[in-house]
């Protein structure tokens, strides 16, 4: 006891009080993160944030013992260094409300091009204000500046107590996948982006033969073996409208909190034609337009290397047009090059539409409205009427946090509920479901909706922002974050699709080589919607790991895992084979 007192508890007499405090905030982020994983039970809490406070304590008992060491005294500097440190698990929790995922290398590329103008809102900056009070209230009350030798006695505990913690992982213990999810929301904030930036990450296996034991994996996963169904036809214009952030949640079919007059458009075409609601596995635009268009998870690898596999492509080979007309600026991460990789031969966004008369006092906040680009579509439609022509088309005015604000004058039906007289999502998605229902009709009046056309009607990724409309999910229901799916033909296919529970994004471009009668890619990961024996799992690669869903079990893996086993199913999802 002699030794615990004086060598280990002894260094923390003038500070415990300070670590403890700020040690505060990331017990908060552990117990959010907890929830939004859906892994917030009675044991998981208590082991979890245990282990996070004795880990985030020690981490910023090792911060404070180097800015001693530095000789740094001033309590101003000490609580703006503090402010900083709570920025960066800021951006964690903004991650993880929206996205379910912790702040990592990935999300750095998505910041330039951004519009930031909501930093200026009240209430961002109400949060900041209460920050940076609480940063400033507990240095000025708790701080006391240390010795040299105090300072690196405290450091040297802290850090061999990290080492201790690393090493021996109590979280360990809990049962799978529990273990994984509860160790994932440990590390601090900076550490964990830190790592996320340094990572060694898989390497895209191109035109790979499949090793004896991936072999075993898809067959056991069923992947690579996408086949045709007889349900096609010789279509000669395909649009795909992809929704910006467009949820099942957002629709009274799935929701029943939501107003019946605000998803009517949408539900109404979802009674008529055949419709599934698909399982996600990508959290942002470029992403989830990749997995779209390849049917492969891991949308990074395919990207960065000119997209190996891409029904794009092949709808190219085999005649069409294609062009990707979007209402944000083209330019944003590099889109308007990796879009021509994917296959399209234009790629058509408010840089573009700037310099268009009928359309430039139309561009604001993210770009152009979606009821202007709806109407482009349909001139461009209308332009290329006699050729067969592959159109995608994302819309942008439903883009968190909170949908667009100004509509610059545009006329929309008013929807007689809570929360539609402001701008917020709900009120997003019920203006989309109106261009859409204008767009349609415009299409027809031109004699553009006809036999050989086909109109795909999906979203690009979901939304788990709710804020400021909480009360509309609730209760909560997990299939409120799959995405809707609709196949629009002016004579309605008959052919149920699917309606397995594990149907994903990942089997929506095998569907169209299907409606197309086209020959499936050897490497689409997916299925057609229209194979209802198809045995399906969904592949959900993360900043840093991936799960991997079938119907008997769930697996999480790390994307650096060394074990054999792990490696081989990595092996699996890198590949992209002939």
């Amino acid at each position: 006891m002699t030794f615990i007192k004086k060598y280990i508890l002894t260094p923390f007499k003038n500070d415990w009080k300070l670590l403890a405090v700020l040690s505060v905030p990331a017990l908060l982020l552990g117990l959010f993160g907890l929830s939004q994983l859906g892994r917030l039970t009675a044991v998981n809490f208590l082991a979890a944030e245990s282990t996070k406070l004795v880990c985030e304590f020690l981490f910023l008992g090792a911060l404070l013992s180097l800015l001693n060491l530095a000789g740094i005294k001033n309590k101003w500097l000490v609580g703006a260094l503090a402010f900083i440190y709570y920025l960066t698990l800021t951006a964690d929790l903004v991650l993880l409300w929206y996205f379910k995922e912790r702040f990592g290398a990935k999300y750095l590329d998505t910041m330039e091009g951004g519009d930031y103008a909501f930093l200026t809102d009240w209430r961002v900056l109400s949060y900041f204000a209460v920050l940076a009070l609480f940063c400033g209230i507990a240095v000025r009350r708790y701080f006391v500046p240390a010795a040299r030798k105090t300072a690196l006695h405290r450091g040297a505990v802290c850090v061999a107590g990290l080492a201790v913690l690393y090493v021996c992982n109590p979280l360990q213990l809990l049962p799978a996948p529990n273990d994984f999810y509860t160790s994932y929301l440990i590390p601090p904030s900076p550490v964990y982006t830190l790592n996320a930036l340094l990572a060694k990450h898989p390497q895209a296996q191109l035109n790979k033969t499949l090793s004896p034991e991936e072999e075993q994996l898809a067959r056991r996963y069923n992947v690579f073996s996408a086949r045709n169904t007889g349900v096609g036809k010789k279509y000669t214009r395909v649009i795909l409208v992809a929704s910006e952030s467009l949820s099942n949640k957002y629709l009274h079919r799935f929701n029943p909190r939501i107003s019946p007059q605000a998803s009517r458009p949408l539900d109404e075409l979802m009674d008529r034609y055949p419709s599934a609601s698909l399982q996600h596995v990508t959290l942002s635009t470029l992403y989830g337009l990749t997995v779209i268009f390849s049917s492969h998870p891991y949308a990074e690898l395919s990207f960065e290397n000119g997209y190996p596999v891409s029904f794009v492509k092949e709808l190219k080979k085999h005649g069409f047009k294609t062009v990707f007309l979007r209402g944000a600026d083209e330019t944003y991460m590099d889109e308007n090059l990796l879009f021509k990789q994917a296959g399209f031969d234009e790629v058509i966004g408010a840089t573009r539409f700037a310099q268009l008369p009928e359309y430039k006092d139309y561009i604001d906040w993210w770009g152009l409205t979606d009821q202007k680009l709806f109407q482009y579509a349909a001139q461009y439609v209308a332009q290329h009427a006699q050729e067969p022509l592959f159109l995608t088309l994302l819309t942008v005015d439903s883009h968190v946090p909170l949908g667009r604000l100004d509509y610059l004058g545009q006329p929309y039906e008013e929807i007689d509920a809570e929360f539609y007289d402001v701008p917020t999502l709900p009120r997003a998605f019920a203006r989309f479901g109106q261009d859409l229902r204008r767009f349609l009709k415009e299409l027809d009046e031109k004699g553009l909706f006809d036999e050989n056309t086909l109109i795909i009607v999906t979203a690009d990724h979901p939304s788990y922002s709710n804020t400021p409309t909480n009360k509309l999910f609730k209760p909560y229901r997990p299939e409120y974050d799959n995405l809707p799916f609709l196949l629009i033909t002016r004579t309605p296919i008959e052919k149920p699709l699917a309606q397995n529970a594990l149907v994903s994004q990942l089997d929506i471009a095998p569907t169209v080589m299907d409606l197309l009668n086209l020959p499936q890619p050897k490497a689409f990961f997916g299925h057609s919607l229209f194979d209802r024996d198809a045995r399906r799992s969904v592949f959900d690669i993360k900043e840093d790991y991936a799960v991997v869903t079938t119907k008997d079990e769930t697996r999480v893996l790390k994307l650096n895992s060394s074990n054999p086993q792990d490696k081989a199913l990595i092996g699996l999802m890198t590949s992209f084979p002939r």
